[in-house]
């Protein structure tokens, strides 16, 4: 898309009220963004829009300056992304309304992994949710599997500082913008940068200076449901945002997954539900992973053999057969007690595994 038109979609993305739909409705009758911005709002009598949103541009379209509303997106540090983009994801251009621009920090190709996992849940989780969501995360990272979530206080910051801690992908989805006045909460400021600098991604589809409000969460679901190939729900009330994702998952035809719990825990409850509903109880990261189609095990070993270590490297290529303490001394000229470290490492890691009197062999 050029230069001027992502300026006037921007704009008109940057009026309360007017989103996605009213957005695409009047590019389809004026032929452009540009021709659409430069109209009379009287001119939008034409056009068939949603009362409310015909109303917001009639209100405050005036006041929206576009170059002004360009700048604070430059001053932002943001990049667009619209979705004519070729690098626009795949599962999320295919969902009922997609979002028209997004805004993001961090890296685009985040945004279309091989494979991703939504999840989300309460945000005054247990200690069996905290616990939960870090288990399954660290197992899904492992997997290669990206982590998308809100965010928000609870299950989602904990998943995404899950995903992190274990050197994974994670995309944050939020319901405000992303300028530091504006994201919400303000305590997961630090955790946004966090993922932004560690090849994540946050992003949103409201213009810098959109504070949070209520109505704009069920509309960041749908884009955390789009993004991913299914949702796991840790912990949730029977009423949540967290079931709205679900929602929308189904609505998408994604798995649904949720962690089972007591009957006597109302952060159980929403969970629960689903499971009677037909989602699939989760008890341990190879429940999701046997859905997506990925050998845990081996993808377990991919991912710790890109970590390895020089030493380790070294020692690994040379079990492709089986070899002795000795022949391995003699092949690298280590230490025996490297050796011997390094091997309890790679055994820990099950890429190799012991095949008794001091041999081994890979995995």
């Amino acid at each position: 898309m050029r230069e001027q038109e992502i300026l006037f979609l921007n704009a008109f993305n940057a009026i309360p009220g007017v989103g996605a739909v009213t957005i695409r409705a009047l590019k389809n009758h004026f032929g452009s963004y540009e021709a659409a911005w430069r109209r009379e709002t009287s001119a939008y009598a034409a056009v068939p829009l949603d009362p409310q949103a015909r109303g917001a541009l009639e209100q405050r379209k005036h006041s929206v300056d576009p170059e002004r509303a360009m700048r604070d997106v430059t001053r932002a540090g943001l990049w667009i992304m619209t979705d004519d983009d070729p690098a626009y994801p795949r599962l999320l251009a295919h969902i009922h309304s997609p979002p028209a621009i997004l805004y993001g920090k961090g890296s685009k190709e985040a945004l279309a992994p091989d494979h991703g996992i939504a999840v989300v849940g309460t945000r005054r989780p247990t200690a069996y949710g905290r616990e939960a969501t870090a288990a399954i995360v660290a197992g899904l990272t492992a997997a290669r599997v990206a982590i998308i979530s809100g965010l928000a206080t609870g299950i989602d910051a904990q998943a995404h500082r899950s995903a992190l801690e274990h050197n994974g992908t994670t995309i944050a989805v939020l319901g405000s913008g992303i300028d530091p006045a504006s994201l919400f909460p303000p305590e997961n400021r630090g955790l946004a940068d966090r993922i932004a600098v560690s090849h994540g991604a946050v992003i949103s589809e409201y213009a810098p200076g959109t504070p949070a409000v209520k109505e704009h969460f069920p509309m960041r679901n749908r884009i955390i449901a789009g993004l991913a190939h299914g949702a796991l729900v840790v912990e949730a009330r029977e009423k949540s945002g967290a079931l709205i994702t679900a929602r929308s998952a189904l609505e998408e035809n994604r798995d649904v997954f949720a962690v089972p719990g007591s009957m006597f825990s109302p952060t159980s409850a929403g969970p629960n539900r689903l499971i009677q509903q037909g989602a699939k109880a989760v008890a341990r990261p190879e429940d999701i992973l046997e859905e997506l189609g990925i050998d845990y095990e081996a993808a377990a070993r991919d991912t710790a053999t890109a970590s390895l270590g020089a030493e380790e490297r070294l020692i690994l290529d040379l079990l492709e057969h089986p070899r002795g303490i000795d022949e391995i001394k003699t092949e690298t000229r280590l230490p025996v007690s490297t050796i011997m470290t390094t091997l309890s490492l790679l055994e820990l890691k099950k890429l190799v595994r012991g095949l008794g009197a001091d041999t081994f062999q890979k995995v």
